[in-house]
């Protein structure tokens, strides 16, 4: 049964300040032409929030207004409603005293899912409001993708796999398994079979995370659905395997990189996930800042040279040079690129990919491009002599390149480049500017909150401890999976050819010279970008200094 209202949610809203008398009477009339609750009008006119309208509901209904991502769940009390349900109606129990459960809802006038649950499990209900957000995040951290399961399905002691799961639900796994994956918005999914059961892992912002455990009886038929996706060899188990696999959700279409790897106990796969489609990151999102983003911002209106952006696997590097290749294009310019895989499909520029089965590789495909009128060319990684031979040598016929290359700090680029036998002059001439960048984890917006730093991890990044400065973390909670962190940000330190620098590379100066001398100059080191972040509150002194551990000794 519904709660009973003891004032009109209009006036509530009202007397709060969330709305004003004109929005009310715009929000009564579509009401009367309309009909609908009013709170769900205004939200729809963008007047409130959802927030705003559970907290008016929880006044107007005497009901407690919770915040979901803050509060301790007793296990015990989902054990006794069936994920089904909650996924069905958007509830989610929280706590069950004597026979009474506290069922969070994100509409407490709905009765049906609170009946619902009452008749499932015998129980009285007291309803407590929260977001649909909040809801569905507490659903699926303590639920997982268990509804795709049948736990009596796998107690039988049949041989036959095909007996012991239905290719549908193996179907409706794999498809829960990406599904969740891409709404995590996790970069690589470990599926990894043990003795005795099969661990699901994401790998989100940089870190893997158990997801699931699953029977390992499963584990013949999981596999094979995949290798069919993948367009593997489903009967080859012994060899390592690649594949491919194209997958639409509702969060938009997904490239896969499907990699398989036998183990002692049966094959691990491993899926990378490139989201093709979405909006580009700005310079801005990507972690620079005003300082670096004008420098920055500067050598792309030059007509001709070489960028680089530096850095180890998974720092970032290609999200870079794709929102750089964002910000450039436009109607009178041709621009291609070779990449390793395609991870972004882009409007307007000409994409192709690395082949080497077929011949095309990073070199022999910068060959052509040259043959392609290019006027600005984005090659995904210079790896050797030639490579880095045909960078220059368009670099200097007028074109506009960008590249990455792996180089702890960007001073060090200019030494790889030498180590490659580019000649002094030759570097001088185009390369325009090395940008290096390391990934670190955003707080949590929802459980931010101050944090005393130890002597030990101020003296760790070379700040005095009688001068602390003010730190924030994450506390933990279910928007981050309790992990205090959700997302990533880029720690940059871009080093701009200059007069000074030039004759530095000139004179083969070692890079630990040209760093120290471009730091007089004013450039911002990775070290330096991260303690600003720390003291901005956007990232932890301890990811600071996990990230930056290798370079951490360098001058900052």
């Amino acid at each position: 049964m519904a709660p009973t209202i003891n004032k009109l949610i209009g006036q509530l809203l009202l007397e709060t300040g969330k709305i004003d008398e004109n929005m009310l009477e715009t929000a009564l009339e579509k009401q009367s032409q309309d009909a609908g609750y009013l709170g769900e009008i205004l939200k729809d006119l963008n007047a409130i929030n959802e927030s705003d309208l559970n907290k008016a509901l929880g006044f107007q209904l005497k009901i407690p207004v919770l915040a979901l991502s803050y509060f301790s769940v007793d296990n015990s009390v989902i054990e006794l409603v069936p994920e089904k349900i909650v996924r069905k109606y958007k509830v989610f129990p929280i706590f069950k005293l004597n026979n009474t459960i506290n069922l969070v809802v994100s509409d407490p006038m709905d009765a049906d899912p609170m009946n619902a649950v009452q008749t499932l499990t015998g129980c009285s209900i007291d309803p407590i409001i929260s977001t649909k957000k909040e809801i569905e995040n507490a659903i699926d951290m303590h639920y997982g993708i268990s509804s795709y399961l049948e736990t009596d399905t796998f107690q039988s002691d049949q041989t036959d796999i095909t007996d012991l799961f239905d290719e549908s639900k193996i179907v409706e796994l794999v498809n829960g398994i990406l599904g969740q994956s891409n709404k995590y918005q996790s970069s690589d999914i470990h599926i990894e079979p043990r003795e005795k059961n099969i661990r699901v892992r994401f790998r989100l912002d940089g870190r893997l995370q158990d997801f699931q455990i699953l029977p390992r009886d499963i584990l013949p038929s999981l596999i094979s659905r995949i290798k069919i996706l993948a367009n593997m060899d489903i009967a080859e188990t012994r060899r390592p395997q690649d594949g491919r696999i194209l997958f639409n959700s509702s969060e938009g279409r997904l490239d896969l990189r499907v990699s398989t790897y036998p183990t002692l106990y049966g094959e691990k796969i491993v899926l990378r996930l490139l989201k093709t489609t979405g909006k580009l990151l700005t310079l801005n999102d990507l972690g620079f800042d005003a300082i670096n983003e004008e420098k920055f911002t500067r050598l792309l209106t030059g007509a001709e040279g070489i960028i680089l952006v530096s850095g180890p696997t998974g720092s970032g590097k290609t999200t870079t040079l794709y929102s750089t290749l964002n910000i450039i294009e436009r109607p009178d310019v041709n621009i291609v690129t070779i990449e390793d895989p395609i991870e972004y499909d882009m409007d307007n520029v000409n994409q192709a990919q690395v082949n080497r089965k077929s011949g095309v590789t990073f070199s022999s495909a910068l060959r052509t491009i040259l043959r392609q009128d290019p006027d600005i060319i984005m090659v995904g990684e210079i790896r050797d002599e030639e490579t880095v031979e045909l960078a220059i040598r368009a670099a200097l016929t007028g074109h506009l390149v960008f590249s990455t290359i792996h180089t702890n700090d960007a001073a060090s680029g200019f030494t790889r480049l030498l180590n490659w036998g580019v000649e002094p002059f030759l570097i001088t001439t185009t390369v325009q500017g090395i940008m290096a960048q390391r990934l670190v984890r955003r707080i949590c917006q929802d459980c931010k909150g101050p944090y005393e730093p130890s002597e030990a991890e101020l003296i760790r990044l070379g700040l005095n401890p009688e001068n602390p400065i003010e730190c924030f973390a994450g506390k933990g909670c279910l928007s981050c999976r309790n992990t205090g962190y959700s997302g990533r940000i880029a720690l940059i330190e871009l080093l701009t050819m200059d007069d000074t620098i030039s004759e530095l590379v000139l004179s083969n100066a070692p890079g630990y010279v040209i760093r120290e001398t471009a730091m007089q100059k004013g450039m911002i080191t990775m070290m330096q970008d991260g303690l600003n972040k720390i003291r901005s509150g956007i990232t932890t002194i301890q990811e600071v200094y996990e990230t930056l551990g290798t370079v951490s000794r360098m001058s900052q």
